[in-house]
């Protein structure tokens, strides 16, 4: 079992278990061994630009990266997978106050997966 599929099943977990117990969730934000540099670089500047509230230029940010081709395909997905897992842990009035929506998630995701087709 890959470390960062492990990490994601834990984390669905925990979200599963906090809201049927309605407990704040708590996120575990770690850098995955098996990325290289670049990726764990990206995904940590990505996971500020969402604590900032910063969700659309952070999607930018992530389509920009793999347009130019700077990850690997593989790469490009598990962190799209992180990155739209997070957006989806937020309530609709935050994503709404960051003038996001769930919407506009499934979209980027979508759009992701069929650039990163191997």
């Amino acid at each position: 079992m890959h470390y960062d599929y492990f990490m994601r099943q834990v984390q669905i977990l925990s979200n599963v278990v906090n809201y049927h117990t309605g407990r704040e969730a708590h996120t575990i934000e770690v850098t995955d061994p098996y990325r290289n540099e670049a990726s764990n670089k990206l995904y940590k500047r990505l996971m500020e630009m969402l604590a900032d509230g910063k969700i659309n230029e952070a999607e930018n940010l992530l389509f920009n990266v793999i347009e130019r081709g700077e990850i690997s395909k593989q790469e490009a997905l598990n962190l799209a997978f992180d990155f739209y897992l997070k957006i989806n842990s937020y309530t609709d009035d935050y994503l709404s106050l960051c003038n996001f929506s769930r919407a506009e998630a499934n979209m980027g995701w979508a759009e992701i997966t069929k650039l990163c087709q191997m």
